[in-house]
């Protein structure tokens, strides 16, 4: 009887196993190609000037100039995923739709500009699949409509790229101030 049911319960298996469908994997994305390329130019004060280059394997090239870190030409790796990341920071700010130039010289682009900020460079060129989009933003031209997503757009790239970290010269640290020392206890003050 036991052998009876446990052939039973075989055919039954083997019967619901043939009628299953089996379940077609997930598609998987297409792998990124490419490169992105954040810069930044001189200003009228201590801006870092720079031009870093993340390919999508999240490998960088970074040619450091003036107040940076380590000036001179530098290669590394980011973190996984970077690139990845830059390019969801492109779309979410939807770079294709955003203008060449803003700039002084683009009136309706740059309505008003305050002099001596530096000019900030973005691109994300990638031949394989016919890519190529380029912004030059003059971070000082102040009063157009795409101010505010150029503005997060830089800023989440910088992060990205780790601009903080790999190439801004930060201010130096400071020693503590005399009146917000702790007193040495035991000392009576001195």
């Amino acid at each position: 009887m036991r052998r009876l049911r446990n052939g039973l319960l075989g055919t039954v298996a083997l019967t619901l196993a043939a009628c299953a469908t089996p379940q077609q994997p997930e598609p998987k994305a297409p792998p990124l190609t490419g490169t992105i390329t954040l810069g930044s130019g001189p200003c009228a004060g201590l801006c870092p000037i720079y031009t870093m280059t993340l390919k999508a394997d999240d490998t960088y090239t970074l040619n450091a100039q003036d107040n940076t870190i380590t000036p001179g030409r530098s290669t590394g790796s980011l973190p996984v995923n970077s690139f990845r990341r830059a390019v969801e920071a492109l779309e979410q700010y939807d770079l294709p739709t955003m203008q060449r130039f803003y700039t002084p010289t683009e009136k309706e682009n740059c309505p008003e500009a305050i002099s001596g900020l530096p000019v900030t460079d973005i691109s994300r060129v990638d031949e394989d699949n016919d890519v190529r989009r380029f912004v030059t933003f003059n971070t000082g031209c102040v009063n157009f409509a795409d101010r505010d997503r150029l503005d997060r757009l830089h800023e989440r790239l910088r992060e990205v790229f780790r601009i903080k970290e790999l190439v801004s010269v930060g201010e130096p640290p400071r020693p503590p101030r005399p009146e917000t020392e702790p007193k040495a206890k035991g000392l009576g003050g001195i």
